[in-house]
């Protein structure tokens, strides 16, 4: 009886596994690239019951997830493609899961890191669910994946754009667009929309598309009871705030509960605090570009070891400043893992 061999998942194999593949079946590495980050996908059909067993065996040691079917077996390899997305609870973990991406991906640590730069950092798209929950287990980042033509978009318009042209777009789009610091801004754009969009402008460089699925954002609070449990557990368990300061909080009033998430998960949260009663607000970023701000340089030789890394020599504190002020805008990730170190070192570190 015939025998068909599927790839379920590109499970814990490398891209490396492909190159095996491609040479051994003598067919393009970039065909079989498509097999594995595509799964489920035929491998081979209609072999015999040895040879799939040998080649079920094989793959497996590569780390592919494999399964195999008889002739008269039922698969499916119906699967939803989509785009796949990175974010951090802890930004200190970049070094690794750049590393961790590179070899998943099959490509440079620099080309890794690059795609991590970008915001939202899309790293993988038209790939199968198989692939991101392949990747969810290997690497040490949260991954967002979402169909990207079900899911709605911000759009920014560069501030260059004429009033008339501004007018026709809120026409066409039949949504009001909003000034914020020096970019137009228009959310909950469907996908066909902001196609449309992005192909009239695109060689203008007018506009930049911001899935929502994958977008960051922060959740601000501005009020909650002190007399309410409710709330007092959701601050002291759900966002880890010492009961004891909790007065001292609402007289701060309004702060950033969490920063930086995923923007469905964020309203997952801001539903949770609506409906007991918090007033909160979703906060999200049109400038993806950030300098660093240290006002208490004690050890300098430490401060500057961390700045150096994303930093330029002739941009770097001069020897014995208390105070810097980065001249450069850097890539938000970048800003916010140079600033995890600096709060370490207790000099005052802040974004601006």
């Amino acid at each position: 009886m015939n025998h068909s061999i599927i790839i379920n998942s590109i499970g814990t194999a490398t891209p490396g596994a492909s190159k095996i593949l491609s040479d051994a079946l003598k067919v393009p590495q970039d065909y079989i690239l498509k097999l594995l980050y595509n799964a489920p996908s035929i491998l081979f059909q209609k072999v015999d019951k040895n040879t799939a067993l040998k080649a079920e065996d094989t793959l497996t040691k590569l780390g592919l997830d494999i399964s195999v079917y008889k002739e008269d077996d039922k698969f499916d390899l119906t699967t939803e493609l989509v785009d796949i997305s990175v974010s951090f609870e802890n930004v200190l973990q970049l070094p690794k899961v750049t590393e961790q991406l590179a070899t998943f991906l099959g490509c440079k640590q620099s080309e890794a890191l690059n795609l991590l730069l970008n915001d939202p950092s899309i790293i993988l798209g038209n790939v199968s669910v198989a692939t991101a929950k392949a990747l969810q287990k290997r690497i040490d980042a949260n991954v967002h994946y979402s169909n990207p033509k079900k899911d709605t978009y911000t759009i920014l318009i560069n501030n260059e754009i004429g009033s008339s042209e501004l007018k026709n777009i809120e026409n066409q789009l039949k949504k009001t667009i909003k000034k914020e610091e020096d970019i137009y801004v228009i959310e909950d754009v469907s996908y066909n929309n902001s196609q449309l969009l992005w192909r009239k402008y695109q060689s203008k460089k007018t506009v930049k598309l911001l899935n929502q699925s994958h977008q960051l954002v922060h959740i601000v609070m501005n009020d909650f009871d002190l007399d309410n449990q409710e709330h007092v557990s959701f601050l002291v368990n759900k966002v880890g705030m010492p009961e004891v300061i909790l007065e001292d909080l609402q007289n701060a009033l309004p702060i950033t509960l969490f920063e930086n998430i995923n923007r469905k998960n964020a309203e997952e949260i801001m539903g949770s605090c609506l409906e007991m009663g918090m007033t909160v607000d979703l906060k999200r970023e049109v400038n993806f570009k950030k300098r660093i701000q240290i006002e208490a340089i004690e050890d300098f030789e430490k401060v500057t070891k961390v700045l150096s890394q994303f930093i330029a020599k002739e941009d770097l504190p001069i020897e014995g400043a208390k105070n810097w002020e980065s001249k450069e805008a850097i890539p938000s990730i970048i800003a916010r893992y140079l600033l995890a170190q600096l709060e370490q070192l207790m000099c005052n570190p802040e974004i601006i």
